[in-house]
């Protein structure tokens, strides 16, 4: 079984039933909104989407720590936004902590996975379940 949580936007909210995790998710979350539901029990797994929408943000980058800080897991997977200034602040935190990082294709919006069953993929093959 695959001990995960899914915290975050709407990317995390609809890669989370694929995966079967517990959802701490919604469509249009700014990463300060995701600090507040972050925390919880604990899980192996935290597979987290933030920060897409938010590339002008000065404060993205320590919303993410926040993020991984309030959140209660063993290891951490950040899904990497397509916007390249938000896609370097998650790439920073995870790098910090040698979290793991997926990436995707994108939809016709040019911000949601093309593929979510492909997301899950990717993240159930950096996690090895």
């Amino acid at each position: 079984m695959f001990d995960c949580v899914a915290i975050g936007d709407v990317i995390a909210y609809n890669v989370s039933p694929i995966l079967q995790c517990e959802t701490r998710a919604a469509s249009g979350l700014s990463s300060s909104r995701v600090i507040d539901i972050a925390g919880g029990t604990y899980h192996m797994y935290c597979i987290i989407s933030a920060g897409g929408n938010e590339a002008g943000n000065p404060k993205l980058s320590d919303n993410l720590m926040h993020i991984r800080n309030q959140s209660k897991c063993k290891f951490y997977v950040w899904i990497e936004p397509i916007n390249k200034l938000s896609a370097t602040a998650v790439a920073k935190v995870a790098q910090k902590h040698n979290d793991y990082v997926v990436t995707f294709l994108p939809g016709s919006d040019n911000t949601t996975p093309l593929s979510y069953g492909d997301l899950a993929g990717s993240i159930l093959q950096v996690t090895g379940n």
